[in-house]
């Protein structure tokens, strides 16, 4: 209820303009307002490292013009002064932690027209407070490079997650907001987003199985940590292999076609009779591609995708765990209860569209794997496999790579290399691109701005401000997207701070970035961070550059997506603000960026080459994306796969053999039984993490695909860089956060009013639409 994982779902506020707020805020909002940064281009901030440490140096703050545009003061991240140590952000946690608790004691004590005219946004104000440490403490223990730090979030966020979980429980809180959405004289006088929020923490509270005993709401308290902690601990070892290495009888590999170079490079066990594959780094994948023997390639992809008999155990303990808390809350599957307030209503309409579109794409994905069969039919003397089944039936997993490699090599390309390719993008170009695309569609460009000392957790993160021509600056964004030493996270984006307006009566802004409206009331600025591994490479004396790819271009699209959500999705209240929307809708922004990265006409505008500036040629990029893009079906075919695991593990069948149910044996036999690229071999299902943040919603990936092809089709794709279109999509979707029903804004936007109740239709229309 206070708190949904990262997916979260803000009260018209009237600000008493004489009153002693509204001079604390204005102060605060214009305190360190002027972005810090002289009129250098975005791309400089990222691709040019001596403008980058000048500008930052304290021989830039010499001058008198520059002791005032540069001065830099000590504070805490995020301009939070708290957290300038471990202990601060203990401090900051159990100063809110008070503050929460005072609010509550408040909210119990008045039961007077005025408090349940206030009631709903106290509780989004409780929420609030109660948010801003467990966003927090996500962040640090994700990203943090410092231990103790990532230990104080850790500790902050399981003592935090309790607390909510014990209010999530509270009947004589449920009460108090039944009462107030029943009564007519209270409920009228609402704004329609404080009933919008009321409805959905009421059906929060219910879920949460608010009217049972109390001895069952205990078991439900301590389900939920439980889930939590041992979901963390699954996240934590979805990167490790079984095994540190694989044994692979040299014979086996000295009478192959694998290079000299290669083995040279392999050690032997002690009686030198195996090589020793690690089962990470370059060697395995190489031998993947290389070996023409396919149980070398059958054991090595194996090992690879294989994870320990401790991880299962984990897996089996979570999914064991989340049955129990669906029989507890009398659900037929832990699925039925996870879809409650989604767009898809039903565990059957989820896997009636993973199979429509499975369907849909299985002819495709054979004939894209065709070549494969066709291959190792030759290799293996066989007769040509024809027919769908015959196809997927001979190709496995570990014949992928092989025999693509071999395939390219039988048939050449002229196609430009990866390397060229990315010689045109590289970081700062990239930035540059994203901001005149916003500024183009939305109004809005990205500019730098210097952070104060202390204000980020690493010297190589950048802070971008987000300016609205209309509004000025409206949002934040942190970029820590620079390889590091013990950075491991994958490409992700954190809301540390969600955009909402002020609370009556709220008056300490220290710990908070504030923005001005239009009609001169504030808001909580959204801040938010976002975090890529991107390795720079020397190209000159002190110089690098980091050159992208353009699947980390997509990345970088997908990524910014979310931040554009937040930064746009303004709602009064914080629950219903920016991503703070139904899961399976989350991901509708980000994927639809998706398509403008893979859009010539955008790459064209962006790709500059990083020696002579010229831009990359259209036919260039064609040619690659052609030898690069012709498995897509296959990938598509693959994604649903991962959504009908994640269906089949949170199923009814989990709860009737509680005591038997056997993760691998269920994994093995689903890919059986779903044909393509076959895994009976390893236990790949312990190392699928979203199996804990995605559980029973991971199809959200695939139906947001689907819808967001269909709205590129619609607005995007004869102008990419259409305004008209842009504002169309900002105005009926993306501002709406969690507060318009989805299917409503999908019907706007495609201007499709069948699709405005959702249901069996509308899923089977949306999966029968997708475009490959």
């Amino acid at each position: 209820m206070f708190y949904m994982a990262t997916l979260k779902r803000g009260f018209n506020v009237l600000i008493p303009s004489l009153s002693r707020q509204s001079q604390l805020i204005r102060s605060f909002a214009t305190a360190g307002a002027v972005s810090r940064t002289s009129s250098k281009s975005i791309k400089n901030i990222f691709d040019d490292n001596s403008y980058w440490r000048s500008i930052n140096s304290q021989d830039a703050n010499n001058s008198k013009i520059a002791q005032y545009l540069f001065q830099k003061t000590k504070t805490g991240l995020f301009k939070n002064p708290y957290l300038t140590s471990p202990d601060g952000l203990r401090q900051f946690s159990q100063v809110s932690l008070r503050q929460a608790q005072e609010l509550l004691e408040r909210m119990r004590n008045d039961s007077s027209e005025n408090g349940k005219l206030t009631y709903i946004m106290n509780l989004d104000r409780l929420s609030d407070t109660l948010c801003r440490v467990i966003d927090l403490c996500e962040f640090i223990r994700s990203t943090h490079p410092d231990d103790a730090f990532v230990k104080a979030a850790q500790d902050c966020y399981e003592q935090m997650f309790e607390f909510m979980n014990v209010l999530n429980t509270d009947v004589s809180l449920c009460n108090m907001l039944k009462s107030v959405l029943n009564s007519p004289e209270i409920s009228s006088k609402l704004s329609e987003e404080e009933l919008k929020v009321g409805k959905i923490l009421l059906d929060d509270f219910e879920k949460s199985g608010i009217y049972m005993n109390p001895d069952v709401r205990e078991n439900f308290i301590q389900l939920s940590q439980e889930i939590s902690l041992i979901g963390q601990e699954f996240i934590n070892h979805t990167d490790y292999p079984g095994s540190n290495s694989v044994k692979i009888p040299c014979k086996e590999l000295d009478n192959s076609n694998v290079s000299t170079f290669l083995l040279k490079q392999l050690n032997k066990d002690v009686k030198g009779q195996n090589y020793k594959v690690p089962t990470f780094g370059y060697a395995a994948y190489a031998l993947l591609k290389s070996c023409e023997k396919e149980q070398v390639r059958k054991k090595l992809w194996t090992a690879l995708h294989s994870c320990s008999d401790k991880q299962i155990k984990r897996l089996n303990h979570l999914l064991k765990l989340r049955a129990n808390l669906a029989n507890l809350m009398h659900k037929e599957s832990y699925a039925e209860y996870q879809l409650e307030g989604k767009m898809a209503k039903t565990p059957k309409d989820v896997q009636d569209f993973i199979l429509t579109l499975m369907n849909d794409t299985i002819d495709k994905t054979a004939s894209e794997l065709k070549f494969i069969a066709e291959l190792k039919a030759k290799d293996l003397k066989k007769p040509l496999a024809t027919s769908t089944d015959e196809i997927l039936k001979l190709v496995r997993p570990w014949d992928r790579d092989y025999y693509t490699g071999k395939y390219l090599q039988l048939n050449p390309s002229n196609a430009p290399s990866a390397k060229e390719i990315s010689s045109y993008f590289t970081l700062g170009n990239v930035i540059q691109g994203l901001s005149d695309l916003f500024q183009h569609i939305y109004g809005i460009k990205l500019e730098p701005a210097i952070a104060d000392e202390g204000e980020t957790w690493s010297p190589d993160v950048r802070r971008l401000n987000v300016i609205s021509e209309e509004e000025g600056i409206i949002g934040v964004i942190y970029c820590d997207l620079f390889q590091r030493s013990g950075k491991t996270s994958n490409p992700a984006h954190f809301t540390v701070c969600c955009s909402r307006q002020i609370y009556p009566n709220e008056t300490d802004f220290s710990t908070i970035q504030l923005g001005e409206n239009a009609d001169g009331s504030f808001f909580q600025l959204p801040v938010i961070s976002l975090v890529c591994n991107f390795a720079p490479i020397p190209i000159a004396s002190k110089k690098s550059l980091c050159f992208l790819q353009l699947s980390e271009v997509e990345t970088l699209f997908h990524e910014m997506g979310h931040a554009m959500h937040s930064m746009l999705g303004r709602t009064h209240m914080q629950n219903i603000s920016g991503t703070r929307c139904a899961t399976d809708f989350v991901e509708l922004p980000s994927i639809l960026m998706e398509h403008f990265a893979k859009d010539i006409r955008i790459l064209t505008r962006i790709g500059k080459h990083y020696e002579t500036g010229e831009t990359i040629e259209a036919d260039m990029l064609q040619s690659f994306m052609r030898t690069t893009n012709f498995l897509q079906n296959c990938e598509t075919y693959s994604q649903a796969k991962m959504a009908m695991l994640d269906q089949s593990f949170h199923d009814e069948e989990v709860i009737s053999s509680i005591h038997s149910y056997d993760v691998v044996k269920n994994y093995q036999a689903l890919e059986l039984r779903l044909k393509v690229l076959v895994d009976d071999q390893s236990n790949w299902c312990g190392r699928f993490g979203h199996l804990f943040g995605y559980g029973a919603t991971y199809y959200s990936y695939l139906f947001d695909r689907t819808i967001a092809s269909k709205i590129w089709y619609a607005l995007f794709e004869d102008d990419p860089y259409s305004r008209k279109n842009g504002d169309k999509f900002k105005k009926h979707l993306l501002k709406w956060g969690g507060l318009k029903d989805p299917w409503k804004c999908i019907a706007d936007v495609l201007q499709c009013p069948m699709l405005k109740e959702g249901g069996s239709e509308a899923m089977e229309f949306i999966a029968q639409s997708h475009k490959s």
